[in-house]
């Protein structure tokens, strides 16, 4: 396909029943000669490990690969969210694409540190999670021409993305975020970025 390199930075799109609307970040280690329909690299995670603390391998299609998006400023993006913006949340090791539901500015009372507050809605597990703005990115795709499209509106829920993974790539009922099938969840994080806990209702 000629988008990829040995030693690029990528995103892995997850595929499998529950990850669908997944990005695992990861590095090519080398080009498979396994003769399968379509390129196929040898990628290794980023922060997934096995049991022994070394870092995950796996042969991906190209298909399931993209570049890592450009950086959008953070300060611009949260002044720019709106109802049922577009985004992905880092959460579980992980990438997911949700919809803003809300945005809550808030200013620490004494250091004045920013702890603004974005509620986001998961379509695949029917879930509502609030997060602080350091957890999150502007959702962009991949198109097939190999450009970077800003997708600052999300369709309603299992509709297929135009994008260059073709009809593989489309909403699951299934992830896991916490799936709880008929029932509306909203999770609470705490105040810490780097860790979150569940409140059920």
């Amino acid at each position: 396909m000629g988008y990829f390199s040995v030693g690029d930075s990528v995103e892995v799109v997850g595929h499998e029943d529950g990850f669908w609307g997944s990005y695992y970040e990861a590095k090519i280690i080398k080009q498979s000669e396994e003769e399968q329909e379509g390129d196929q690299f040898l990628v290794e995670y980023q922060t997934l490990e096995d049991d022994d603390k070394n870092p995950i391998q796996q042969t991906v299609n190209a298909k399931y690969l993209r570049p890592v998006p450009p950086q959008i400023s953070k300060v611009s993006a949260a002044a720019k969210f709106k109802l049922n913006d577009a985004v992905d949340v880092w959460a579980n090791d992980r990438w997911w694409v949700g919809r803003v539901m809300q945005v809550v500015p808030h200013k620490h009372k004494y250091t004045g540190s920013d702890r603004t507050r974005v509620f986001v809605w998961f379509d695949s597990t029917q879930e509502e999670i609030d997060y602080q703005l350091c957890k999150l990115r502007v959702h962009q795709d991949w198109d097939i021409n190999g450009d970077w499209v800003l997708m600052k509106k999300q369709e309603d829920n299992n509709t297929k993305k135009r994008s260059r993974f073709g009809d593989d790539y489309e909403s699951s009922s299934s992830s896991v975020l916490q799936q709880q099938q008929g029932s509306k969840k909203i999770f609470h994080t705490d105040g810490v970025c780097t860790s979150w806990t569940v409140e059920t209702y």
